[in-house]
């Protein structure tokens, strides 16, 4: 698909995405409204299919009415289902936006499903795809999340909607769920503070800190999917950063199956009340989950690409570290001793920082007593601040 097409369509998405609450009002100022975007919506498609066809090189279709547009896709032999509603619905346009006379919200709502019939037809003729899963393919990065929403899709196209709902699910476990499974913990003694950075590897940090301890995970989790511990607050302060409404990700995991993996090479754990099929197995559930979920991730996506981290391409000389010096709790001299520097730790410095006492400098470092067969990850974990010797 070329990049303008590809863009027109990701525009008439939006635009439709906006049109939809209006239509839905049955306000008849809302509904008149909601009307002339839906005809802007309409055009952005039938530009892009034109793109798409190369029409723009032949002939001037800027220049041409919207009738003539659709004219245009007859002449390429596509089949244009709710033609003569869709001309209705443009010359009613032009008596709203032009005359002002407001449109009746049943007649705009035929309208707007004339318009899905006439959007997802042509599309599936050009290229192969729904507006949707335009959107899915092609906006989001290359990824298992990606792959499991490509797959919803195909599973929604034939009409296996649950199946469809559980791929979705996966999609948002992959991306948002797993910081919260807490089930590489279910060997840690009290809340783990001996583990240092350590900890961080085992996963599951936005989870509440009191469910990360064996005794917590003993005591309450029952089934596999009780792994995932979401924490709300921690949930609501992420979707404000990616700039999503945290009702969308509520309904999400609301409206899906719940899932479970504990690791890549692990099968699906899936969880659901046997109420959820019959009543949220359907296409229009499918349809509006998968349409959450890759507005969702796409936006987590885009949040995390703005990211910027120090590069760390350039070799450093590392630092000298003496036996017997004294590692300190803080950053200063007089703070408590936390360890001694001695034979048989593995040792590595992170930071340098200049000392509370101005006159001081100290080297932020960590360590443990080197791994063996009882203990592969080391043990007797430290961490504190070493000061720096010229």
């Amino acid at each position: 698909m070329k990049s303008a097409t590809l863009h027109s369509l990701m525009t008439a998405k939006a635009v439709l995405g906006e049109t939809k609450p209006l239509v839905s009002s049955g306000n008849a100022h809302s509904c008149s409204a909601g009307l002339i975007l839906l005809q802007d919506a309409l055009e952005l498609v039938v530009l892009a299919v034109l793109l798409e066809k190369e029409v723009d090189q032949q002939k001037n279709i800027e220049s041409k009415s919207f009738d003539e547009l659709v004219g245009e896709l007859r002449k390429l032999g596509l089949q244009l289902p709710k033609s003569g509603t869709i001309k209705a619905l443009n010359k009613q346009r032009v008596i709203t936006k032009h005359y002002g006379q407001l449109a009746e919200p049943a007649t705009v709502r035929n309208y707007y499903e004339a318009a899905h019939v006439f959007i997802d037809e042509i599309l599936r003729q050009v290229i192969g795809r729904t507006l949707g899963d335009v959107m899915l393919t092609d906006l989001l990065q290359e990824g298992e999340s990606k792959q499991l929403l490509m797959q919803a899709a195909g599973l929604k196209d034939i009409g296996k909607y649950f199946e469809c709902l559980i791929e979705i699910r996966k999609a948002l476990f992959v991306e948002i769920e797993q910081d919260y499974a807490i089930h590489q913990w279910v060997d840690v003694e009290g809340n783990g503070a001996g583990l240092g950075l350590l900890g961080l590897g085992r996963g599951g940090l936005k989870a509440p800190y009191w469910t990360r301890n064996k005794r917590w995970i003993s005591e309450h989790v029952r089934r596999p999917t009780d792994y995932v511990q979401v924490d709300p607050e921690q949930l609501r302060l992420d979707a404000m950063e990616w700039g999503v409404r945290t009702s969308d990700v509520e309904n999400l995991r609301r409206l899906t199956p719940a899932v479970f993996r504990a690791s890549l090479d692990s099968k699906w754990s899936v969880d659901y009340e046997l109420s959820l099929p019959p009543n949220e197995g359907t296409l229009h559930n499918c349809v509006e989950c998968l349409d959450a979920a890759i507005e969702v991730i796409r936006k987590k996506k885009e949040h995390e690409q703005a990211r910027r981290w120090p590069g760390r391409q350039q070799p450093h000389k590392a630092p000298a570290i003496y036996i017997g010096h004294q590692v300190y709790k803080a950053a200063r001299t007089t703070s408590e001793v936390m360890h001694i520097v001695q034979e048989g730790f593995l040792y590595t410095m992170h930071r340098i920082v200049s000392g509370f006492d101005p006159n001081e400098t100290f080297y932020l470092v960590t360590g443990n007593e080197a791994p063996d067969d009882e203990n592969p990850y080391g043990k007797n974990h430290i961490s504190g601040y070493l000061l720096k010797f010229d």
